[in-house]
């Protein structure tokens, strides 16, 4: 068994043991205590992606917008931003990224309240930090990250759980670990989409909301061990413009979760049946999957929980592809497990 496949089955494991992670609440309890105007995110490739899930529930559940700064705005400009009544929160599996812990240090000057979120506690993000949040995720072998992303998103929803005091996030995160299980349990239908995407070269992957960040990651992992053209957008942006692009033998992977954004997903559904385009589908929505050439139905639960049975869907859909394509899951070309920017 590949090292990836090893960590993607580890994860509900990992996923268990941050519910007993008392810094994460009280990182929450300063973070409602300083009521900041707004929450800065720094990161990178799948960091970034996760800091994208926690956009969507900050701006629900504790009513607060997140901004990504592009690290290369301290690393490489040298610039001056007044954040002093902001929450930043730096988030990097290694802690070594070098433009992400320089602009921790250069936002620490300006007087936020600085958050990181990491897998090993003595990195240099660990150490430049206000509190330091430890995914124990172990190590991880596999260049793609599996483990180390769902650790991470689990982090960030747990802090928007714990600062909003909210009952109705937390029960659905507590969820999550024993969903993924069963989803690990039972992969024909990943494998069967992933048998009809084999010969594929590109692929659109579309979400929106909550999903539309997993969309991203998705994306990410099939670049990285697939060597896919994919394409990750929001359903609702992808009507602006790309849907011209599609046409009958282009693949397309649509991620429809069960919550408000389910409507603008039927609409895009829709304009893609009458194209007609190749889809496939990840929903807990089994009706959703009249007409369309493949689809991975998911347990029926919150959507927060079913956005996380999407990560874990998608990583699995990633290693069948590769395997498929008779790829290496662990050596993807051209990467190393740290990749240092400035």
């Amino acid at each position: 068994m590949s090292y990836f496949a090893q960590e993607m089955y580890e994860q509900p494991a990992i996923l268990k043991k941050l519910f007993v992670d008392s810094p994460i609440k009280e990182a929450a309890y300063a973070l409602r205590q300083r009521k900041p105007n707004v929450i800065l995110s720094l990161a990178r490739g799948s960091s970034d992606n996760a800091a994208s899930f926690f956009a969507y529930l900050s701006g629900r559940y504790l009513g607060l917008p997140v901004a990504s700064i592009p690290p290369s705005l301290f690393s490489v400009y040298q610039s001056q931003i007044e954040a002093d009544k902001a929450v930043a929160i730096a988030i990097s599996q290694s802690g070594e990224s070098s433009d992400v812990v320089a602009s921790i240090k250069a936002l620490n000057q300006t007087g936020v309240m600085s958050i990181s979120i990491s897998n090993h506690p003595e990195s240099s993000l660990a150490k430049a930090s206000h509190y330091s949040l430890l995914q124990g995720a172990g190590l991880e072998k596999a260049v793609a990250a599996s483990k180390t992303f769902s650790s991470q998103v689990m982090i960030l929803a747990l802090l928007a759980a714990y600062a909003s005091e909210s009952e109705e996030l937390l029960n659905a995160l507590k969820a999550v670990p024993e969903a993924m299980e069963a989803l690990f349990a039972d992969d024909t239908s990943i494998k069967l989409t992933a048998a009809r995407l084999t010969h594929a070269e590109s692929l659109y992957i579309l979400g929106r909301g909550l999903s539309y960040a997993v969309a991203l990651e998705i994306a990410l992992k099939l670049k990285e061990m697939c060597y896919l053209h994919a394409q990750a957008y929001s359903s609702a942006e992808f009507q602006h413009g790309p849907i011209a692009a599609v046409d009958a033998t282009d693949p397309v992977l649509l991620l429809a979760l069960n919550d408000a954004t389910l409507d603008s997903n039927q609409t895009i559904l829709k304009k893609l049946k009458n194209i007609p385009a190749d889809i496939s589908l990840m929903s807990s929505l089994a009706d959703l999957a009249k007409d369309v050439q493949s689809s991975i139905i998911l347990k029926n639960a919150h959507p927060v929980t079913e956005a996380f049975l999407l990560i874990a869907a998608g990583q699995a859909l990633a290693l069948q592809l590769t395997l498929s394509k008779g790829l290496d899951p662990d050596k993807p070309r051209h990467l190393n497990k740290v990749t240092q920017t400035l």
